[in-house]
């Protein structure tokens, strides 16, 4: 083979792997997850059609007292029995990953649980009745529409019948030593009073608002003890990934059995009676 030969092979050979390598680039491209979590605004969505529902939904999550809270501006919406807000606990209104978000919610159900379909609306009254300790919406009404338009807003790019990675709570592994109340007060009084009171009383908006800048944990205005996050594994594993409240899953600042110990303190706390779980909730 001569040296030009040689030459226009290597030539070749260079340009073919250039081309494999662009190939691969653009099929990765092409191919790429889309940030589920990326920040959005339904407030600014123009006005008109699916978007004013889809903003009401939004208003619902992020200002749930003011819309159907205990203390709505409209008497007949006041489902909930507290002023809680469903952001209080669905994080960034339901975009911060391993904090209950939304973004695969609309597109995961309705889903099997325990033999029996539990639809998206059930889900969420299920949470009228546990987290908010009120009573169901209408499954018909506006709201409940509007609610569920925020939620296929927000999953929008989330493949069907899938659950992405960062949707519901972090699991914790089990805790090396038996959670500890005791160990948990302390851990409260350091990390956690400064937002939500010595009390766990939380902190009201400012007037003219309604409902809370900081959500009391424990009390009578507090979420029901068939809630979810009265029980300490929830409890636990939302601590760890969120609180306090800047941290992610990725860089707590608890360890896992700070997590597991401020969470046997607080759910020993007392809060108001709950309907009993549904095998479905």
């Amino acid at each position: 083979m001569t040296p030009t030969m040689r030459r226009g092979l290597v030539a070749a050979g260079v340009l073919a792997f250039a081309a494999v390598a662009a190939g691969v680039g653009i099929g990765h491209a092409l191919w790429a997850e889309p940030d589920y979590y990326a920040p959005t605004d339904a407030a600014d969505l123009p006005a008109g059609g699916d978007n004013d529902l889809i903003r009401l939904g939004w208003g619902i999550i992020t200002d749930t007292a003011r819309h159907i809270g205990k203390d709505a501006e409209d008497p007949a919406l006041r489902y909930a029995g507290n002023d809680l807000a469903c952001a209080n606990c669905h994080l960034d209104a339901g975009l911060k990953p391993f904090a209950a978000p939304f973004v695969s919610t609309a597109t995961s159900y309705p889903m099997m649980v325990d033999d029996r379909v539990l639809t998206l609306t059930e889900r969420i009254n299920g949470c009228m009745t546990r987290s908010m300790n009120g009573r169901p919406l209408p499954e018909d009404g506006r709201e409940m529409a509007a609610m569920l338009a925020y939620m296929r807003y927000v999953g929008r790019d989330a493949p069907e019948g899938v659950r992405v990675a960062g949707m519901g709570l972090k699991p914790l592994s089990p805790a090396a030593e038996p959670p500890n109340a005791g160990r948990g007060e302390a851990v409260y009084a350091a990390d956690c009073a400064r937002c939500h009171g010595a009390a766990g009383e939380g902190n009201r908006k400012a007037p003219p608002g309604i409902g809370w800048a900081i959500p009391p944990l424990w009390g009578d205005s507090a979420f029901n003890d068939s809630a979810g996050m009265a029980h300490i594994e929830t409890a636990a594993a939302f601590v760890r990934a969120n609180m306090p409240r800047g941290v992610s899953s990725e860089a707590p600042m608890l360890s896992e059995q700070e997590a597991w110990d401020v969470a046997a303190f607080v759910t020993a706390k007392p809060r108001p009676k709950g309907p009993p779980r549904d095998a479905r909730d």
